[in-house]
């Protein structure tokens, strides 16, 4: 979200218990390309977690800025027909010039020069992507033609690295499991963040890393391969809008898309 909107506070906690999971199957979409939902342990909302699972090897990211397109912000999916995307979420927040917050590099072209604390680095070349964690890896700006730095979740170590909170959103984060496959993960029900990061712990995708990308009404997924076309978008945000009624994709000004990769 455009980061004036919203301060990153941390304060006290509400508990919450380690939530359980059905043994959800994934559903292929096609080859490297699979979707699950499941149930979580929220209290407000439908309570589902989707997970778009991608494989490097078959599915190559782009990220879409407009600095770099002159396209205004629009919604994912406008971004994924226009770009020939299989799927598409959020690239990080964004500040009041629509650029991503921290560290953005696409296609060779610096987007936001600015690197910040952030742990998390998503480096991404035509087949292969990895989640660096500058804590036990080096991230050399210069060795990576498309990169997005954003607030890690779950360290390389598997830690859950953020402070308990009250306030609490929508989600829309990017893991890594440990066969380095992808993970686009959404949750429309809201979660203070320390709590999502458990729940992705405990999910049956088994995340070895993973990044926060947006929360509140932004924070989006859209996938439509396999004759599947999912919309997913969020709507609480402590401070903001508590409650359950945003019935609209929000327009992003940048987007992390994925698509086929040419033979």
């Amino acid at each position: 979200m455009e980061m004036t909107r919203r301060a990153m506070a941390v304060g006290a906690a509400t508990a919450v218990a380690t939530p359980a999971f059905a043994q959800d199957a994934w559903r292929e979409l096609a080859p490297g390309l699979a979707l699950m939902e499941t149930q979580t342990n929220a209290r407000i909302g439908d309570r589902k977690l989707h997970a778009l699972r991608i494989d490097p090897a078959r599915y190559e990211f782009t990220l879409l800025t407009g600095r770099l397109t002159g396209q205004a912000p629009q919604t994912a999916r406008a971004w994924a027909g226009a770009h020939g995307l299989v799927a598409a979420t959020n690239a990080a927040m964004f500040g009041p010039d629509g650029r991503p917050v921290a560290y953005a590099k696409a296609n060779g072209e610096v987007v936001t020069p600015r690197m910040t604390a952030d742990r998390s680095v998503f480096v991404f070349e035509r087949a292969s992507a990895r989640l660096i964690d500058r804590t036990c890896d080096t991230f050399d700006p210069a060795a990576h033609r498309n990169a997005l730095q954003g607030m890690r979740m779950i360290a390389c170590d598997g830690r859950n690295v953020w402070a308990r909170q009250d306030r609490m959103w929508s989600t829309a984060a990017l893991g890594v499991d440990r066969d380095g496959r992808v993970h686009f993960v959404h949750s429309r029900s809201p979660f203070a963040v320390h709590d999502f990061i458990e729940v992705l712990r405990a999910a049956p995708f088994s995340l070895a890393r993973a990044m926060y990308l947006e929360g509140g009404p932004e924070a989006t997924l859209y996938v439509n391969a396999g004759g599947v076309t999912l919309e997913r978008y969020g709507s609480y945000e402590t401070g903001f809008n508590e409650n359950d009624d945003n019935d609209r994709a929000w327009p992003l000004p940048n987007v992390l898309g994925v698509r086929r990769r040419a033979a």
